[in-house]
């Protein structure tokens, strides 16, 4: 490396190039920057973006919410800073030279403030001890008595004056947030969400274990598979892990967990076994690694969860189990 003073550039060899490749993203972001960064899982989050991570080996780097990436810091300061390759060789390899034009770290400015969002307005509940709603649950869906009996008590499901049966989502101030409102008629295909239902915070069960999250696409799917975990382990047994419900296939719902829950490391994607679960897995997959979490999948032997667990429970003669 050498330096024209008549041109005012710096002249790089092969050698200087690939020790700028090998200089640690998360080393020069926190001395050239002033980010700071945390060991999650397989890499480094950003305490200041949480969605910018770098993997373990420290030269892959990916930041989610400026849809950008790379393999090196070079590539980090050529897309942050929209520098040329050389420039970019100049700040790595000699920073002093480009002190004053260094983008120091800033709080990124206020957002515009969102428009408010409405008040949860859940339907009436029904008097008495939500019969239709625990039969529809326990006999129509093979659900344990046990899980539903406990989460009626605790007031994260209930029949309202209709006879549907509602799935709260609280926040993490448990304050209830969402609602999930569908017929408890087997022959009905009426699910619909409460007015002013935060998406965010879809219906979720947090477990002993917050390190992995088992995502599904509806709350019944939930429940069949914490079932399941009963069935194979022992009663009370499923309380050990953490269940989101997306309640479909948009991944809002996930992408606000693990911001809120920072413990997360793995995701494991139990989505229908169908054309519509495939598309999600291809559609969230490799965001999520590349966001730095171990991502997994859980495939149900039939359609879904509830599935199996019926099949189960009263096998159907023309269904092989599997």
């Amino acid at each position: 490396m050498y330096y024209i003073q008549k041109k005012q550039m710096w002249i790089f060899d092969d050698n200087d190039k690939q020790a700028a490749r090998n200089v640690s993203v998360v080393d020069f972001l926190t001395r050239h920057y002033g980010f700071s960064f945390k060991r999650i899982g397989h890499g480094f989050r950003c305490r200041e973006h949480d969605s910018l991570f770098v993997k373990a080996d420290e030269r892959t780097w990916y930041w989610n919410s400026q849809r950008i990436g790379g393999g090196d810091v070079l590539e980090f300061v050529m897309k942050y800073e929209n520098k040329t390759y050389a420039q970019a060789l100049e700040i790595v390899i000699n920073p002093s030279q480009a002190e004053e034009a260094r983008p120091q770290y800033q709080a990124a400015p206020p957002q515009a403030s969102k428009p408010e969002k409405k008040a949860l307005v859940l339907p009436p509940k029904a008097n008495g001890q939500f019969k239709r709603a625990f039969a529809y649950l326990t006999q129509s869906r093979c659900i344990s008595p046990q899980i539903v009996s406990f989460l009626m008590r605790m007031e994260y499901i209930y029949e309202d004056i209709r006879g549907n049966c509602v799935f709260i989502g609280y926040n993490k101030n448990k304050v209830a947030v969402y609602g999930l409102i569908r017929s408890t008629n087997t022959n009905s295909k009426f699910r619909i969400d409460a007015e002013g239902s935060d998406k965010e915070n879809s219906f979720y069960l947090r477990g002993y274990n917050l390190r992995k999250v088992y995502v599904f696409e509806s709350p019944i799917d939930l429940l069949s598979h914490a079932t399941l975990t009963d069935m194979r382990c022992g009663k009370g047994k499923w309380v050990n892990d953490t269940r989101l419900s997306l309640g479909g296939n948009s991944d809002v719902a996930l992408a606000h967990f693990v911001k809120e829950y920072s413990k997360v490391e793995e995701i494991c994607f139990c989505v229908d076994n169908d054309k519509g679960g495939e598309k999600a897995i291809e559609a969230y997959a490799q965001k999520y690694e590349d966001m730095g979490y171990k991502v997994t999948r859980e495939i149900p032997k039939l359609k879904d969860f509830n599935e199996d667990l019926v099949n189960l429970i009263r096998p159907h003669p023309n269904i092989l189990r599997r």
